[in-house]
């Protein structure tokens, strides 16, 4: 299966609002700052759906706007964010899509300053075992859909994500041995197709 729209674009199926207690209020508040503070992760990932299909790769993220996921073969999808465009390229293929960051699910990773609250509104906020996970949506569209952000608790690092997409399927997306605040060689962030020719 081609991931043509890999994880960032899936639609999602909302969920509905609940008030957070005041010790989930607290814990969003942690988390947010965690994410603020984050410039810079590399990690390997692994992205697993409900009917068993597996892809891996690797990540960079440098805050705010930029980002890489490089699937491994014979996946053959890059997806480069820098500026305000988010690009989805097929390597086997040769096409190029480009989208507004503001348009897809990365746009709150990629945005310069992360916040809950007006704009972006928490639907649930859960602990399991040693994790915590916060659903939330953009207000205004609601019916884009929800991202869960998976946080380890103690410390705070971030894991992973999961979504929903539009068949029900869920798909999970998991940090493998996530480096935070290292240095990133910026050329990973341009986007050059001669380079796959």
């Amino acid at each position: 299966m081609r991931w043509l729209v890999a994880l960032l674009f899936l639609a999602l199926t909302p969920g509905s609002a609940q008030a957070l207690t005041p010790e989930e209020d607290a814990e969003v508040a942690r988390l947010q700052a965690y994410l603020n503070a984050l410039t810079t992760l590399e990690t390997a990932f692994q992205q697993t759906t409900d009917a068993g299909e597996v892809a891996t790769g690797r990540f960079w993220l440098h805050r705010p706007r930029r980002l890489r996921f490089e699937y491994d073969p014979p996946n053959p999808i890059l997806i480069v964010a820098r500026a305000s465009f988010l690009i989805h390229f097929d390597k086997e293929l040769k096409e190029s899509n480009y989208l507004d960051q503001e348009d897809t699910p990365a746009w709150f990773l990629l945005a310069e300053k992360i916040e809950f609250g007006d704009q972006v509104i928490v639907r649930a906020v859960q602990r399991e075992g040693s994790l915590i996970a916060v659903t939330a949506q953009e207000k205004g569209r609601e019916q884009a859909g929800a991202i869960t952000l998976v946080f380890d608790h103690d410390p705070i690092q971030l894991r992973g994500w999961r979504m929903l997409d539009p068949s029900g399927n869920h798909v999970r997306f998991s940090l493998v041995a996530p480096k935070v605040g290292g240095v990133i060689d910026p050329d990973l962030f341009e986007f050059r197709p001669t380079d796959y020719d």
